[in-house]
């Protein structure tokens, strides 16, 4: 055991420099099982984020038929914008599920005698009602409450089924700080006939034309978004592990099998006792200061932007500034993200159980009552 603390303790130190030892001790310790694991100990770890498109992105949301959502800001300029439904839940999280799953298939012998488990059937899907025509159980059946994914970013369960998990992983909205007419083109694309077999041709007469041209409104490659996730309450291999899935997310939007392939760049986490900026704040006041109105932004400006406006918080807890944390996970060995891993199903099969005893507790108090 005091070789892999050790190790961890590496990991941290090659991802947080020379602050690791001050995050470590900020971390939630969770060694055993303990009602007193359940409740909120206000530990918040602001993540700044930075989102580049490495090619055009679709962002729609539901109930919503342009290509592009927009957001007005008080300063008069719409600009695009990703909701945190769109890369949280449908980006970063599957990229946790995939991360865990790979894991899980890979290490056997681990699986069994450290955690005590033998299969994980863990998938992003609702739970389906069962009818009496369908009684036959299902391989898969969506959350199954006991791993990382689940009791990072919570759960919920039928009603009657037990209780909920709420997410430790709260987001923001990542805002382009660009203004929509410069950053936002429409596109034509040519669609096949099925029948017969060919793209549409405006020289022949209207009666021999087939297949379709159709538009995309899109963003432009380099667009930077920027928005901040609060992870709240983590021991130091959760805080690693959601940093990792984080880093590792590469597409987001629509009709992601062609188009929302993106960077994700960390330039900044503030460890604090609360939730500190958003992104919404951050495009604003690069909005406001009117020098990339007419001029585009770069990563680099957005980098900057970002690094000054979160050095205005650094007396609110321990700020971590580097633009290469991002690489720093990317590039982490895959026996360093195994021992992340491990070490963080651990942690989070010690909440479950706390968990376990805190609803027990409250329902013993309920009874009495």
């Amino acid at each position: 055991m005091a070789s892999k603390t050790m190790s961890l303790d590496g990991i941290s130190r090659k991802i947080f420099g020379e602050k690791y030892k001050e995050i470590i001790e900020w971390c939630i310790k969770r060694e055993k099982p303990d009602k007193y694991n359940a409740i909120p100990k206000g530990r918040v770890a602001n993540v700044y984020v930075i989102i580049e498109p490495l090619s055009r992105l679709i962002i729609r949301h539901e109930q919503e038929t342009t290509d592009v959502t927009t957001i007005p800001t008080y300063l008069g300029i719409s600009v695009p914008a990703i909701l945190n439904t769109k890369f949280q839940s449908g980006a970063v999280r599957r990229q946790m599920l995939s991360l865990l799953h790979e894991w899980f298939d890979r290490n056997g012998k681990v699986k069994s005698e450290e955690l005590k488990i033998d299969s994980y059937t863990c998938v992003m899907r609702p739970y389906m009602e069962r009818t009496r025509e369908r009684q036959i159980p299902e391989a898969f059946e969506g959350y199954c409450g006991e791993c990382p994914n689940c009791l990072i970013f919570g759960y919920a369960v039928q009603e009657g089924a037990g209780y909920n998990v709420k997410s430790r992983v709260e987001g923001d909205m990542y805002v382009a700080p660009v203004p929509e007419d410069k950053c936002v083109i429409s596109v034509t694309f040519n669609a096949i006939d099925d029948i017969a077999k060919t793209t549409y041709r405006p020289e022949l007469p209207e009666t021999r034309r087939r297949g379709a041209l159709y538009e995309f409104r899109m963003i432009e490659v380099g667009t930077p978004f920027v928005g901040k996730l609060a992870l709240r309450d983590m021991t130091i291999a959760e805080l690693l592990l959601t940093l990792l899935a984080l880093a590792r997310t590469t597409r987001v939007g629509g009709r992601t099998t062609h188009f929302g392939e993106v960077k994700v760049h960390i330039p900044a986490i503030l460890f604090s006792k609360y939730e500190i900026g958003g992104g919404y704040e951050v495009a604003t006041r690069i909005l406001g200061k009117g020098e990339y109105v007419e001029k585009a932004l770069t990563l680099e400006d957005a980098m900057n932007e970002v690094t000054e406006y979160v050095k205005k918080f650094e007396s609110q807890g321990i700020l971590v500034l580097d633009r290469g944390l991002g690489d720093k996970l990317r590039g982490l060995t895959q026996e360093e993200v195994d021992t992340v891993v491990l070490q963080a199903w651990k942690d989070v099969l010690v909440l479950k159980e706390s968990l376990d005893m805190f609803v027990g507790k409250l329902s013993k108090e309920k009874r009495k009552k």
